[in-house]
């Protein structure tokens, strides 16, 4: 019996995926075969299925294992795959009260970003003191709300970044220009790739990481170091803009019938 919690794939049964979970769901269990869960599924539900040796689409483990951007840049590392020079600070306290060193800040201008925001809402440039004590007052009004952790990275002034959509086998590049913010509802725009080669390189770069994690659902964020593309940010949700929602849907579909058939294939 194939499960379905996304409403995009039809499986024999469906459920929502915040339904609640009882005895008839339970008598069940031993009759599923895979599970198809949208992105946006909790953690406890992915790795349920996963305890109990179900197959799930879409592979969320690293989303879990390295959670937002702090945790995005320390998978990179943890690969050995090239991202910005980057600090990471889980919380205020490691830099204001640390009782073993001083911190020091990187040179100016620096790029401060939240570990949870989304389309660049927690993204800002640090060009001067000034600027960094604004951004300090919004860290610790975030703090304040149990917003925790954010990071320091090198500012890369190139006029374009480029982001690679893998769903399934497919891997779609999108470069983009704008400011220090280049997604499209940041007012960026899409442009062709600035060479062959840089494009080459992102999307080998991009195989490296699938390779090394089984990725098949994610928005990989890639900026350049001159004509060295570093891994940014991923996103396990993201916007249809690049796509369009009915080349997306398409994609989805044709990495679920391909994940499926691979499970009949082993048996």
């Amino acid at each position: 019996m194939l499960l379905s919690f996304w409403p995009l794939y039809k499986g024999d049964e469906n459920y929502f995926i915040f339904e609640p979970l009882g005895e008839v769901f339970w008598e069940k269990l031993s009759q599923i075969r895979a599970v198809i869960l949208p992105p946006f599924a909790p953690e406890f539900l992915y790795f349920f299925f996963k305890k109990a040796q179900i197959p799930v689409f879409p592979n969320l483990e690293p989303k879990f294992q390295f959670p937002g951007k702090l945790g995005a840049i320390l998978l990179f590392h943890s690969l050995g795959l090239p991202t910005p020079k980057t600090i990471l600070i889980p919380r205020l306290c490691g830099i204001e009260e640390n009782p073993y060193r001083k911190f020091f800040l990187p040179s100016f201008p620096f790029v401060v970003k939240g570990n949870s925001g989304d389309e660049g809402s927690e993204v800002f440039l640090v060009k001067n003191e000034q600027d960094w004590k604004r951004v300090l007052n919004l860290l610790k009004a975030w703090e304040l709300e149990g917003r925790f952790g954010f990071l320091l990275q090198e500012y890369l002034p190139s006029p374009f970044d480029a982001r690679v959509i893998v769903i399934g086998k497919k891997r779609v590049i999108f470069f983009r220009k704008g400011g220090l913010r280049k997604n499209l509802v940041r007012g960026g725009e899409v442009i062709p790739p600035p060479s062959k080669e840089l494009k080459a390189k992102a999307l080998t770069l991009v195989k490296r990481l699938v390779e090394k994690t089984g990725l098949n659902h994610v928005a990989v964020d890639i900026l350049f170091r001159e004509t060295e593309p570093l891994l940014s940010e991923l996103n396990y949700t993201f916007g249809r803009r690049l796509l369009g929602e009915t080349t997306y849907q398409k994609m989805v579909h044709q990495a679920i019938e391909d994940f499926l058939a691979g499970l009949y294939k082993n048996g």
